[in-house]
């Protein structure tokens, strides 16, 4: 019967985490029916560093309660069990020596005649004590002893339990409020930066346009180069702006219905001036059958673009990129392959994180914020599909992306 009350005790210790009650009435009620107790109870050492009365099953709360709150020496039973971190044994309240005064209220309060303590001690920190006490005298027994110990080393593993979970529910509302700054200074700071670059941006395609008069050579170069980097800002810029729509919740898609194939060919023109000046291959294999998909047609763009920018980016000279894409059942499935120098396996999972780069063995140039993919992956998610890498070192990659099918 006891090893069954431990069990069921450690039962509600495993539903109950992130509250004590039903652990203590739990472990209350198993005194209650296994020492056939008059009073039983569990006795907390407070922020202000007093012994409160906690939970209690027994006669005359209000009474006993004016007991506490009580100092954790040997005034108290409680107080003398966690001072001398051992089980304080009393078999009759009323002429056993040494009783602590405390413990003589209580006794008058609810006619209790012996009773015994066991304290609850969490890394040698004593947090309360558990008792137990009859209205008869005589001898606790010492497998009522190490029952009770046992019960107070199960009620220590409920406040654990229930303070750590506290821990981690204030760790995660402080991550999210820290998370919520951080996207607010994100959109805040893009949206100042972008006035003036779109201005600087803006006025260099004028001068490069020859509005205001001829260019000399050396001229011409340094405005293509402020040009040039204007425009990457931007985009960066641009990134970072989506991502902070994104974990704020604000980004939004608008789907409408476009042609595939023409989106594949679209992505594949903007790219193909950067491939052919390191002489890379582009073909694309798309299924006809494919034809329209409802999706946010700028967003898909996006993905595209950004997978084949990274397959550019890391395919060495004289390789090839590939497009396929098919629809099979409630899905549209595209991918990109590449024959680039390939991620190992343990460096796969970080491809999509935010602000992470990983393939530095060989790179066209190392810029950029190191969102493209963790964007990729979002613009995904939102659509409802999913996106995975198949690579491995010296055989290029494969990113494949799904999105569902609709009509």
């Amino acid at each position: 019967d006891q090893q069954r009350a431990s069990s069921e005790v450690l039962a509600t210790i495993s539903s109950s985490i992130a509250d004590t009650t039903p652990v203590f009435d739990k472990i209350l009620e198993s005194c209650e029916r296994l020492f056939v107790g008059t009073m039983v109870g569990i006795n907390l050492v407070g922020e202000d560093n007093l012994i409160h009365l906690g939970a209690y099953h027994g006669p005359r709360r209000e009474e006993l309660e004016k007991v506490f709150p009580t100092t954790v020496d040997v005034q108290s039973g409680s107080g003398m069990a966690i001072t001398h971190r051992a089980v304080l044994h009393i078999p009759d309240v009323d002429a056993a020596d040494g009783v602590p005064p405390n413990v003589r209220r209580g006794g008058k309060a609810t006619g209790v005649r012996s009773i015994i303590f066991a304290p609850m001690l969490w890394e040698g920190k004593g947090i309360g004590a558990i008792f137990v006490g009859r209205n008869s005298v005589g001898p606790f027994s010492e497998k009522d002893i190490a029952l009770l110990k046992t019960f107070a080393d199960q009620a220590v593993i409920a406040i654990q339990n229930a303070r750590l979970f506290r821990e981690i529910q204030d760790k995660g509302r402080q991550l999210e409020i820290a998370n919520q700054h951080k996207s607010d200074f994100l959109a805040n700071m893009s949206h100042e930066l972008r006035t003036p670059l779109n201005a600087i941006i803006g006025f260099s395609e004028v001068l490069l346009e020859r509005l205001f008069g001829d260019l000399n050579e050396k001229q011409d170069d340094y405005l293509k180069d402020i040009h040039s980097s204007g425009r990457h800002l931007l985009s960066l810029i641009n990134d970072i702006l989506d991502l902070s729509k994104i974990e704020a919740g604000r980004m939004e898609l608008e789907p409408t219905s476009f042609n595939l194939p023409a989106a594949v060919d679209n992505a594949m023109t903007l790219i193909r001036e950067r491939a052919q000046r390191h002489n890379v291959a582009l073909a694309s294999d798309v299924d006809p059958a494919v034809g329209e998909i409802v999706a946010d047609e700028r967003k898909f763009k996006q993905i595209l673009l950004n997978l084949l920018s990274n397959a550019v980016k890391f395919t060495p000279d004289g390789g090839r990129i590939d497009v396929m894409a098919s629809r099979v059942d409630a899905q549209t499935t595209i991918s990109v392959r590449d024959t680039g120098v390939g991620i190992a396996a343990q460096d796969q999972a970080a491809v999509f994180e935010e602000f992470r780069q990983v393939g530095n063995d060989y790179t066209r140039k190392q810029e950029g914020t190191g969102l493209g993919l963790a964007l990729t992956k979002k613009f995904v998610e939102l659509h409802g599909g999913r996106i995975w890498l198949e690579s491995e070192p010296g055989k290029g990659s494969t990113f494949t992306f799904t999105i569902p099918t609709r009509q």
